[in-house]
């Protein structure tokens, strides 16, 4: 009977070297616990505001009322203030990959396929509103 190559190194090693990377995650089906109405919750996330946008849109006006009211560091309103600052530093960083990511596949098509990019580019900047 012949011993594997691994023999050394199992000794080591537990018996089973599977692992989840994120458990209970899957692709395109996020599930969260409601406290409502699952249904009306569905339809508001997916067809008037993600979670993200309706908490923006909060900060903003809790942010903007109380615009000339000085905090001490650590209040909640200096917490909300840095918290939307950081959220708008990621959102910039994304913004600038898209940038980067659609001039990438620009350049590749019109190396290609000149024609193409120019046809795909004058069909975008005719549908961009100016200003």
């Amino acid at each position: 009977m012949s011993t594997p190559f691994t023999w050394p190194f199992s000794l080591f090693a537990p018996g089973n070297l599977s692992q989840p990377i994120l458990p209970g995650w899957s692709f395109g089906n996020v599930s969260v616990n409601y406290a409502g109405n699952a249904d009306i919750e569905k339809d508001v996330v997916e067809d008037v505001a993600s979670y993200g946008r309706q908490l923006g849109i909060i900060t903003e006006v809790v942010l903007e009322l109380a615009a000339n009211r000085s905090t001490k560091k650590g209040e909640p309103l200096q917490q909300l203030r840095d918290i939307a600052a950081q959220i708008k530093k990621i959102k910039e960083e994304h913004k600038r990959s898209l940038v980067e990511d659609a001039s990438d596949a620009m350049a590749k098509l019109a190396k290609s396929d000149k024609a193409e990019a120019q046809r795909i580019a004058r069909n975008y900047a005719s549908k961009t509103p100016k200003g």
